[in-house]
């Protein structure tokens, strides 16, 4: 009993730290679940509060960091963790508490833990008698590589530095379709130039264009040997960044082997490894290859995982320096003691054993077969181009099923697996091997962007291929667990792209009518959309005359024009919205359509509504002009009609006391006074209100027979009407305009 009293409390302290670290990932779950916008803690921007706070006070503030921003409510939503991913979390916190212990006893926890980690990996990637490289930067394990074999091939390096590498530079080789960042980086981070960076071309010929060509990499390696430079390393792609192509790595390593140059591996092709039926095979596919776990097993905060073979050392070795295997990798940063107290492997340790190798396979396969399904179902469309890897191989005859059942050669494993599905919409009998025309680009672009939003269950990149153009990228290995699509989803996502193509295909057939018929109507004119999917632009003009000869009142008037148009439109068909041309004035766009679309009467539907909207617009401005000028005549009538009853009641009556005296003496009638005006737009006169006033009503128009109407109002001034010449009248020849609509 006493012993199992001490192992309870050895246990105390970690069970501790696992119950506080759950308890702020529930709270952290718990607040993105919350949905208060504008909530916003006022956390301290200056010096360091002078009170000390408690330990909520400092989580609350901590949460409010990483859920809010100011002002602005919820911005992020952390995703619900799984057991292995709160393992992997809480493992972060028992890493930084177990930084504490005494360092003899951290040193050996953490060779155990990485020597464990390092063997499970090795097996399950068959990569035998390997080291490991656990960081957070996925570009850092190849750094350490490069520095290592810096030191490898040039001896004096640790001691001359630069100097060592003047006479016989290094030199990197890389595929021309691999980013460039990537190189750029690593000469940064090792102090080389750019120029130590040879781009591979890919095999164009008998491979792809995202594959890199492998005689034109052992000339290029004879070339440099010739000329005194030293071939370095090879970066190869198991599943290229985009595409997912793999290269040719079986005839790369030999030679690699044949050149003695260091070949390094990356890629989400990788992960087929794990998925083999036989993982304890040794394969050594590579001298070192780049394992971003964390991304395909669906764990966050696990480190990335450089696994790299031991190097032998140069003979002869000069005098007073050290080249042992332990050495170079100690100098490149790349020994487990440089990361000793840290305790980097933990989270991966505790991880792998939470998720166990059932688990690992699961999701592995689950991915894969992904990328398997949804390919079958894209490619039965031939106006979709699928720029991935196919499946399967080149016959398509290895399912993922079969694959995990029986073994399989390394070679074989990454031809028949494809980590990615890439595709386009093109051109009908589009050659393969060029780049999609601009418009398509656009269309493609307006494809990724209306399944995103009808499919969102099925995540879609929207991409850019030098060679290939706008793609649409389809990646579950990057996707966590409860993202990836089942079975159902994919077959909602298939019916969905069959019927966006039919449209993109009705679209591309009824864009040549468009642009023709476009062309001969006299009132409208084609208006260039470079960035715009649909069927295109057109500008209603009324008169003959070009924009460009137009002042620029006249396009203001032409711009309110086609505005009032499309909002006119839009009432009866949502497919119109309002564009502008490169020239800046308004047009009407025309959106995607389908087959039974009718252009022609789209077309004929603009001018007619544009030829109403325009006497709409006329009308509205000559009666603007009527009223405008009935008020001037109005005013004129009052102003003599003030000016005449001033003489008729005499002087005497408008000075301030004698006038109320002699009102008193000898009032007014009660028919005098100032008549108001009235604004008879039937007739174009302004009439006195003297009816309005004594009938209390407004009665216009004529009277029926045998009834007596009112007088006549005592004042009729005429309006002159506005002359007919106007600044936006069409034709007068209005009746023959839609029968050349029509033609």
């Amino acid at each position: 009993m006493a012993e199992a009293g001490v192992n309870t409390k050895q246990k105390m302290p970690l069970a501790e730290v696992e119950f506080n670290a759950a308890r702020v990932i529930s709270r952290l779950e718990e607040a993105v679940q919350m949905e208060e916008g504008g909530h916003s803690w006022k956390v301290s921007h200056g010096l360091l509060p002078l009170p000390s706070r408690s330990k909520d006070e400092v989580m609350t503030q901590l949460e409010d960091l990483l859920l809010h921003e100011e002002g602005e409510g919820v911005r992020a939503r952390l995703p619900q963790l799984d057991a292995p991913g709160e393992v992997a979390i809480t493992s972060h916190s028992v890493a930084a508490y177990a930084s504490s212990l005494d360092r003899p006893h951290l040193q050996r926890l953490a060779t155990r833990i990485a020597s464990d980690s390092t063997r499970w990996l090795s097996h399950m990637f068959r990569f035998l008698e390997c080291n490991a490289f656990y960081n957070d930067d996925l570009l850092e394990g190849l750094v350490r590589i490069t520095r290592m074999l810096l030191h490898y091939k040039y001896p004096e390096y640790l001691e001359q530095g630069y100097d060592a590498l003047q006479t016989n530079p290094p030199v990197i080789y890389t595929s021309m379709a691999s980013p460039l960042g990537l190189v750029q980086h690593l000469c940064r981070q090792v102090g080389l130039p750019l120029m130590c960076v040879r781009p591979v071309p890919c095999n164009t010929v008998f491979g792809s264009h995202q594959k890199m060509d492998v005689a034109a990499l052992e000339r290029a390696i004879e070339d440099d040997k010739l000329v005194d430079k030293v071939p370095l390393l090879v970066l190869a792609d198991a599943g290229t960044t985009i595409a997912g192509h793999v290269d040719n790595v079986t005839r790369m390593q030999e030679v690699c082997r044949k050149h003695d140059v260091w070949l390094h591996l990356r890629g989400h092709g990788l992960a087929a490894l794990a998925m083999a039926s036989s993982p304890t095979v040794p394969s050594r596919i590579a001298d070192s290859m780049t394992l971003p776990l964390g991304v395909w097993f669906g764990v966050p905060a696990l480190p990335i995982v450089t696994l790299f073979r031991t190097i032998e050392a140069q003979e002869p070795a000069p005098p007073g320096v050290r080249t042992r295997e332990s050495t170079l990798a100690f100098l490149a940063g790349l020994s487990a003691e440089h990361n000793m107290l840290k305790l980097p492997s933990l989270c991966l340790w505790t991880s792998l054993q939470a998720l166990g190798r059932e688990g690992i396979l699961h999701r592995l396969r689950s991915a894969f077969e992904a990328s398997e399904i949804l390919h079958s179902k894209l490619a039965k469309y031939p106006r979709l181009r699928l720029l991935n890897q196919r499946p399967g191989g080149e016959a398509g005859s290895i399912s993922i099923t079969e694959l995990v059942k029986k073994p399989i050669s390394t070679t074989v494993l990454f031809e028949v697996t494809s980590s990615t599905v890439v595709f386009q919409f093109v051109p009908e009998n589009h050659n393969n091997d060029e780049r999609v025309p601009d418009y398509y680009d656009k269309l493609n672009s307006w494809l990724g962007q209306i399944l995103q939003r009808d499919v969102p269950e099925v995540p879609l990149e929207i991409c850019e291929l030098e060679l290939s153009g706008i793609i649409l990228r389809f990646c579950p290995l990057e996707l966590s667990p409860e993202r990836l699509p089942s079975h159902a989803q994919i077959d909602k996502f298939a019916t969905s792209m069959e019927q966006q193509l039919e449209i993109l295909e009705a679209t591309v057939h009824h864009k040549e009518i468009f642009v023709k018929l476009a062309t001969k109507c006299p009132h409208l004119r084609l208006v260039n959309m470079p960035q715009w999917a649909g069927l295109g632009g057109v500008r209603f003009v009324p008169d003959e005359e070009e924009p460009d000869d137009m002042t620029d009142q006249r396009k203001n008037e032409l711009n309110h024009l086609n505005q009032r148009l499309v909002d006119t439109l839009r009432s009866t068909d949502a497919a119109f919205s309002m564009g502008e041309g490169e020239n800046g004035l308004i047009c009407v766009r025309f959106g995607m359509v389908t087959a039974d679309t009718d252009v022609e009467e789209l077309l004929n539907l603009v001018v007619t509504t544009g030829k109403e909207v325009e006497e709409s617009s006329r009308f509205l401005e000559s009666l603007t002009e009527i009223v405008k000028k009935g008020i001037e005549t109005a005013t004129q009538d009052l102003q003599k009609e003030n000016a005449e009853r001033v003489w008729q009641e005499g002087i005497l009556r408008q000075m301030p006391v004698v006038g109320s005296l002699v009102n008193w003496w000898s009032p007014l009638g009660k028919e005098t006074g100032i008549k108001g005006r009235s604004l008879n737009l039937t007739a174009g006169v302004v009439e006195s209100t003297e009816n309005i006033y004594r009938y209390h009503m407004q009665l216009q128009g004529v009277s029926p027979p045998g009834t007596k109407g009112p007088p006549t109002p005592l004042v009729q001034t005429p309006i002159a009407p506005p002359s007919s010449q106007h600044s936006r009248s069409s034709s007068h020849s209005s009746n023959k305009e839609p029968q050349a609509a029509e033609q």
